[in-house]
């Protein structure tokens, strides 16, 4: 597996697109996720926006329907129509800007409550799968525990639905991210990307370096880096380094699995002193 994106969430860094990208790029990264706002949730993201800010020259890894949230998937055990449109016409602008996924989170009004919210949540789910294709994923994310999250993504027959661990997320509901990670891809439901983000109950002084830690226990693959970056450049700065600091340091350790023994020992002191 391989050590990793980096990316960053538009909308923990600004709700004007325009401004987080030009903040994650100078934050030394140029992979986001784009939140598609609305009313409550920032300037609508379209085809002319999506556009220019790829002519920025940021990567769109996905893009994220927050308003579900405020909108509610599901009433009374069944889709709720206003907030299925906005997905597939989501799923429609990623699929013409070769955007490889959509997030569909579950939380306040969208969240899973009962069997009846679960079952209309798959539902909707094998919509938009339905609609992207073979080649966008259809991300899901809620407080649901590791095996409800792989039955979920079961209850849809879709072979492109994948579950997001959010460790802060996870934390405050009560959960072990990195068992939940550990569940889910042994499943094969993993997203892509992990979202690496604090608990809520961390003081501002200590996100960096909880960050730093977190992001030392959730393994390969990529992150996407979700702490609130509001107002605070020099915290996103320092998240993207720590993210790629990570990210070099597996990419030598896979290479030094490579080398003969003592070879592999006379470069690791080497490498420990030049960080």
């Amino acid at each position: 597996m391989s050590a990793g994106v980096v990316a960053v969430a538009q909308w923990r860094v600004a709700p004007d697109h325009r401004e987080a990208v030009v903040g994650v790029l100078a934050a030394g990264t140029r992979h986001v996720q784009l939140d598609v706002g609305g009313p409550g949730r920032g300037p609508v993201l379209d085809d002319a926006v999506l556009a220019e800010l790829c002519r920025l020259g940021v990567v769109v890894d996905a893009l994220a329907v927050n308003r579900a949230n405020d909108l509610g998937l599901h009433r009374d055990g069944r889709p709720t129509p206003e907030c299925l449109d906005l997905l597939l016409a989501t799923v429609g602008l990623a699929r013409r800007h070769g955007v490889s996924a959509v997030h569909v989170p579950s939380f306040r009004a969208s969240a899973i409550v009962d069997a009846p919210s679960r079952d209309a949540t798959a539902e909707v789910l094998a919509r938009c799968a339905g609609e992207g294709g073979a080649d966008l994923l259809v991300l899901t994310e809620s407080t649901l525990d590791a095996a409800d999250a792989v039955a979920l993504v079961s209850a849809t027959g879709a072979s492109t639905v994948r579950v997001v661990a959010d460790t802060g997320n996870l934390l405050d509901a009560g959960r072990d991210p990195f068992a939940f990670v550990d569940t889910c891809r042994a499943h094969g439901v993993l997203a892509p990307s992990v979202h690496v983000k604090v608990p809520t109950d961390v003081r501002a002084d200590e996100v960096a370096a909880r960050t730093r830690t977190i992001l030392a226990q959730v393994g390969d693959g990529d992150v996407l880096l979700e702490n609130d970056y509001r107002g605070r450049p020099d915290l996103l700065a320092a998240d993207v380094a720590a993210a790629y600091d990570r990210a070099a340091a597996r990419r030598h350790s896979l290479a030094g699995a490579t080398l003969d023994p003592p070879t592999l020992r006379r470069t690791r002191p080497t490498q420990g002193a030049s960080r």
